[in-house]
Order: C-alpha cells, then sequence, then structure tokens
C-alpha cells in the first residue's frame, strides 16, 4: 500500500494506483474525460489536472502514486486550470443539451421525449412526461400561442411540429378513457397548504402539492375551478374541457372548497391557522386585507422572495397573476409549478430549488446548408391536418406528425460528462470560441450513429474498437480543427465500431455515439 496526501487529507491506496483512482477514494469528484476504467489513459481532455508537490501539474488519470506524495487537487489554482481545459473542449463542441423548443417553453417541457413516445405509441407515458411539467395539458393545448413551435427547428426547414396539437390529442385521449392517469403520490408528509385561488396557478400548484404527499385545501370564490379560463378562453376552451381537466388535477386528494370568497383578515386568519403554509393564487384582485396582514405589495402585486416566493409573511406565499401579470397560461402553470417546489422545499426544511441559469451548450441558428445535413435522414411529410389531432383525433395522424420531430435534442445528457463538468466549474462555452464550430450531421450506421459535433476525441471509442475482433476500427482524419473521427474509407460506422458499438455509445463521455434504438 502506498500512503500519500491529498489536500492534506491522508489517503491509503495499493501500489500502481494513479492519482485519479486515489482521489475518488476520498469522495472527489475530478473531471477525467477520456479515461475508461481498465484501460490506458489517453491524456486527451487534459482537465484532470493536479499539482504534485515537487513535480508541477500533472494529469491525474496517469501519474502514479509514490509514498509521501503531496497533492493539491481543490484550490483555486486548479480549478482555473480545469476550467480552460474544459472551455478549450467546448470552444470545439457542437450540439443542443435541449432542444430549442423545450427552452422557449416557459414551463419547460421534455417536448422531443413526449414526440418519441407519441411515435412509438405510448400515449400514456408521453401524458406522464407532459405532466411532469404541464398540470393542464388538455387545456393548454387549446389556449397557448405555440410558443414552443415558433422555436422549433423544423419550422426554419418547413413548417414546426404540431407541438401543442399533439400534447392535446394525449391529454384528450387520456380524459375520454376509463383509466385517467394519476402521477404516483408521495407518503404523507403530514403537513397541510391552503391553497387561495383555482385558476391555473392555483391548480397546478395543488397537483404538484398533493403528489408531494401535503394535504392541499383549495379554496375559491367561483362555483367552479378554473379562474380566468372560464372568460377568457370561453371561444377557444369548452367548459366541459375546463371541467374534466381541474378535476383530474384536483383528484388525487385535494380538498376543495368553492363559493367561499376570502376577503377579510379575519377570513384569512382562520385559513392560515389551519395550515402549515398558505399560497396565494388570487390572481390581479384587490386584496384590501393584505395591508392588515402585513402582506407587502408592489405596482406589479404581491411581493415575493425571488427565491423562495414567500411573502413578508412568515409561511405565505404567493405567485402567478398575483405577484406579477402572466398573459400566457402556459406562464401560469409554470409559476405554479414553481411555487408547490419552493413550498415543499420550504416546509421539508431544505433550501429552495436553484433557478440559476446552469450551463447549457446550444447551437447557433443554422445556416441552409448546415439545416440540411441537420434534416438529412428525417421523414420529408408536410405537416398534418390539425383537425386529424384534435376535431378527428387519428393514432395515425399524431404518430406520422410526432415522427416529424427532428429531436435536437441530447438523450444522453444526464450521463454527458462534459455538460456535467462545464456546470460544476461554471464553464463558458464562448470563452475561446470565435465563431463557433458549424454543425457538420451525423454519421448514420444501422444501429449506432456518430454526431461529429459532440466528439471531444477523447480516444475511447478508438481504444474499445481496436480491442474488438471483429471492428474495423475509426480512422482519425483531418488536422488541427478539423480533426475528426470516422469510419475508415469503404466501411460503415456499425463494422467500424463492430460488436463494440453498445460499450462505446455507454462510454462515450458526450452522447457523441449512441445506440438508435435507446431505452426512453
Amino acid at each position: 500500500m502506498v500512503k500519500l496526501h491529498i489536500d492534506n487529507v491522508p489517503v491509503e491506496v495499493p501500489d500502481g494506483s494513479t492519482i485519479l483512482e486515489a482521489t475518488r477514494q476520498i469522495g472527489l469528484d475530478v473531471p477525467a474525460m477520456c479515461k475508461l476504467d481498465g484501460h490506458k489513459a489517453h491524456n486527451s481532455c487534459m482537465a484532470c489536472l493536479v499539482r504534485v508537490e515537487g513535480s508541477g501539474v500533472v494529469p491525474s488519470c496517469s501519474t502514479q502514486v509514490t509514498d509521501g506524495m503531496q497533492v493539491a487537487s481543490e484550490t483555486p489554482e486548479i480549478h482555473d486550470l480545469r476550467r480552460m481545459s474544459i472551455e478549450l473542449l467546448l470552444a470545439d463542441h457542437a450540439g443542443d443539451c435541449r432542444a430549442p423548443c423545450q427552452n422557449t417553453c416557459p414551463a419547460h417541457m421534455d417536448v422531443p421525449n413526449m414526440l418519441r413516445l407519441v411515435a412509438d405509441g405510448e400515449y400514456r407515458a408521453a401524458l406522464a412526461t407532459v405532466k411532469r411539467e404541464i398540470a393542464l395539458p388538455a387545456i393548454l393545448g387549446r389556449v397557448c400561442p405555440e410558443v414552443c413551435e415558433h422555436a422549433c427547428r423544423r419550422g426554419q426547414h418547413d413548417s414546426p411540429a404540431a407541438i401543442c396539437k399533439i400534447k392535446q390529442f394525449v391529454a384528450d385521449r387520456d380524459l375520454a378513457s376509463d383509466d385517467r392517469y394519476a402521477p404516483p403520490i408521495a407518503r404523507s408528509t403530514g403537513k397541510r397548504v391552503v391553497v387561495i385561488g383555482a385558476g391555473p396557478t392555483g391548480l397546478t400548484a395543488a397537483y404538484h402539492l398533493s403528489q408531494r404527499g401535503h394535504a392541499v385545501q383549495m379554496i375559491d370564490d367561483h362555483p367552479e375551478p378554473g379562474g380566468r379560463l372560464a372568460n377568457d378562453f370561453a371561444d377557444k376552451l369548452p367548459a366541459e374541457v375546463l371541467r374534466a381537466e381541474a378535476s383530474v388535477a384536483l383528484a388525487q386528494g385535494v380538498e376543495t372548497q368553492s363559493l367561499h370568497a376570502v376577503d377579510s383578515f379575519e377570513r384569512f386568519t382562520a385559513l392560515e391557522q389551519q395550515a402549515d403554509a398558505v399560497l396565494l393564487a388570487t390572481g390581479r384582485v384587490e386584496l384590501t386585507w393584505l395591508v392588515e396582514a402585513d402582506i407587502a405589495t408592489t405596482k406589479s402585486g404581491i411581493q415575493v422572495d425571488g427565491q423562495t416566493r414567500m411573502t413578508s409573511r412568515p409561511a405565505v406565499f404567493a405567485a402567478g397573476n398575483a405577484v406579477r401579470t402572466y398573459k400566457l397560461v402556459v406562464q401560469s402553470v409554470a409559476e405554479g409549478k414553481l411555487a408547490a417546489e419552493c413550498i415543499d422545499h420550504w416546509l421539508r426544511g431544505v433550501d429552495p430549488p436553484d433557478r440559476r441559469r446552469t450551463f447549457e451548450s446550444r447551437l447557433a441558428r443554422l445556416t441552409n446548408q448546415e439545416l440540411c445535413d441537420f434534416c438529412d435522414g428525417t421523414v420529408d411529410t408536410p405537416r398534418v391536418d390539425p383537425k386529424l389531432l384534435t376535431i378527428e383525433p387519428s393514432d395515425e395522424a399524431a404518430s406520422r406528425e410526432a415522427e416529424r420531430c427532428l429531436e435536437c435534442d441530447c438523450r444522453a445528457l444526464a450521463n454527458c460528462l462534459l455538460h456535467h463538468y462545464a456546470a460544476m466549474y461554471e464553464c463558458d462555452s464562448h470563452h475561446y470560441r470565435h465563431e463557433g464550430r458549424p454543425y457538420e450531421g451525423k454519421i448514420v450506421g444501422t444501429d449506432v450513429q456518430l454526431e461529429s459535433g459532440k466528439c471531444i476525441l477523447c480516444g475511447i471509442c478508438v481504444t474499445l474498437a481496436r480491442e474488438a475482433p471483429d471492428a474495423a476500427g475509426l480512422a482519425i482524419i483531418g488536422r488541427s480543427i478539423h480533426t475528426r473521427l470516422a469510419p475508415p474509407p469503404g466501411y460503415t460506422l456499425d463494422q467500424a465500431l463492430g460488436s463494440a458499438a453498445r460499450e462505446c455509445a455507454e462510454s462515450c463521455p458526450t452522447g457523441a455515439i449512441q445506440l438508435l434504438k435507446m431505452p426512453v
């Protein structure tokens, strides 16, 4: 065994171990994107740097430990060097972490996954994907101005995917079934939340709070829930649809009290005393008792803490149009979910959700040639007639329209080491990028594909293919910034990777190599 110190912490590891293995033994997450366990280090990403006393800065993945070694890992100097290495990799990285449609949607719904599931006929799973973010999809499918479709990359090519109508399609299909989708409910927390207001914000908050195991009581001064939905969208939203979807949102144990106006401080305090938290989702109304309740307001509405959504009165929260004007219903729905998350965190005694913008790689607007490359191999069918998704819904039409999605998202995002470390080290993807790397398309085989723009030339797939007896191997082509991986001339990607294709896809640190039939 070898004894050493890492950041003054004593570590003992077997002889022949690397510094990287020693750091992992004490729980340090050192960025090593080109090192595959059981294989020789490539030293290509140069992000796992550490400082060794007497030797200077070295890559930890290939430097063996010695007895008495003093290693500095988590220091400002080393973090700066790691950040630089990661940003240099990002300068040559061309790929979207999330699809433009998902980023543009105020609720950040996972649009591509919904469309994939619909294309496969998995309607219940598609609805579950939608309802993770949007509690009222049948309503939004009718009243949302399709902001996600304005960002759809397919729209730059011919016409955007009919995202909103497909969302309505799966929601309507569920509402018409005898076995409506119900999300899993957490174990009871013993906490009680009163939601005042049954508009889109209040309905959404109640839906998500009940899922988290809290007892929810909803109070509203109208005979039925819906708030502004009932009046502002009467020409688009049938009353029976509003009624049905509201009942689904409240079906998981939410206690409702209609025709009950909270119009005085006395009525408010009576409700407050019965609950652990109160959410004001009253919309744009003048609540004269707010002053008496010491709840601060601004010209926009009720004043809340930007992180917690709590008002100046402890345990009282506010969201939606009660705080500021949200013209889009999807914005109100997003606010309701955020309020539910904040209240849930507060009731559990944990920090509120971190809503700071995290690292994300995004492709610039594609040129015509880049767009042609991006669309290469996708179905070339026109947008379906909307009535086939709404008035006369057809499973075949829904599948055909869903297949038009270009799948701009990265399906390997959850396991992408480049994204993970870029976020950890707060990297700027444009720090060393000038004009940006152009999108180059994909090398598509029968069972696997290689997206060159996401490749960081780590060398892992080259090694794995070299070890596979039935693989032709991968060739390195080009020079300088044009260096790329590709099958040797005359070989397909499937032949280049052979039986190593699955392991290459699973080991790729950026998702540049993917199996074409990955589990969703």
